[in-house]
């Protein structure tokens, strides 16, 4: 709790992984999750998703989660096919090879990954996928190619920043139509918390969706808190009184959606459940102040 190693199951990753799971089961080869920074997509990504697709499935699914990284110049496909054995967890990623020799590993490599679940797919999620280059997108159309030769589907799903909301007509309009038609076919936005009941929702899960210390049994609240919760003091049950102190904190003349930031609310949850545990009261008044400080350090709704 107080490292933040932690991530919270959210209303906004039950619908992306509903989509990607809906995108996969219509054979869809590429398309985008967009939405703010701060928002909980890489969370997502990293904490819940291959459990959760496996889960919905029926069976493991071939995932493999790639951070883009920049390959450098032009030339540097040796390198892109470097970060993607690294993100396809392959032995020798790191060994010196010549590119060709790596497109060769990595080919193998996914066709190994993809025979690991029970069809002849593998998704390739790319976090961070607004960096990527319009060359980056041409090698893995060329990836792409050499998987369907050997009966293998690549699904890829972008998971993105909103500046990425226009990338398919930008790389069709320079000479990337081939690109745009494979992997940006779809798109789905990302929210974060937008109603009370969505944040009562989060909220829960330190009351019953965490554990601490681990293998103890006792969720963060009871963990963090135990004379409080033995009290009957719930996170949930200050759902009502954050939500209040969020919007009141929000500038006087601001028109836009109630959607806050998970940083926001994760920042905003971990203040009330430390303050509680080291013997203070919730009141909206300290509540108001510390959603002040948190909406001008950590963002305000989108």
């Amino acid at each position: 709790m107080v490292t933040r190693d932690y991530s919270l199951f959210t209303i906004a990753i039950n619908d992306m992984v509903e989509r990607i799971a809906g995108w996969l089961d219509d054979q869809v080869d590429g398309a985008t999750i967009f939405g703010p920074s701060r928002f909980g997509k890489s969370s997502a990504v990293d904490h819940w998703l291959q459990r959760l697709l496996s889960e919905r499935h029926g069976g493991y699914v071939p995932l493999v989660i790639w951070s883009h990284t920049d390959s450098g110049s032009s030339q540097a496909v040796g390198r892109f096919y470097a970060h993607l054995l690294e993100a396809s967890g392959h032995r020798l990623a790191s060994a010196r090879r010549n590119p060709l020799e790596r497109q060769i590993m990595l080919v193998e490599r996914w066709i190994e990954l993809a025979a690991q679940g029970r069809g002849r797919f593998l998704v390739l999620v790319i976090d961070e996928a607004q960096g990527m280059s319009q060359r980056e997108w041409l090698w893995l159309v060329e990836l792409h190619s050499l998987l369907e030769k050997q009966r293998v589907r690549l699904c890829v799903f972008s998971i993105a920043s909103l500046q990425f909301f226009d990338e398919p007509l930008g790389m069709a309009l320079a000479g990337g139509a081939h690109v745009a038609a494979r992997f940006m076919l779809a798109s789905e936005s990302f929210h974060g918390v937008r109603s009370t009941d969505e944040l009562a929702y989060v909220m829960r899960g330190y009351d019953d969706g965490s554990e601490w210390p681990a293998g103890s049994g006792r969720s963060f609240t009871a963990g963090l808190a135990p004379r409080p919760w033995a009290g009957g003091f719930r996170m949930e049950h200050q759902a009502d009184r954050l939500m209040q102190a969020m919007n009141e904190t929000l500038p006087s003349h601001y028109a836009g959606p109630m959607d806050f930031p998970m940083k926001t609310v994760a920042q905003a949850c971990r203040h009330v459940l430390l303050h509680v545990a080291s013997g203070g009261d919730v009141e909206v008044g300290p509540l108001q102040k510390r959603g002040d400080w948190l909406l001008r350090t950590a963002g305000t709704a989108h």
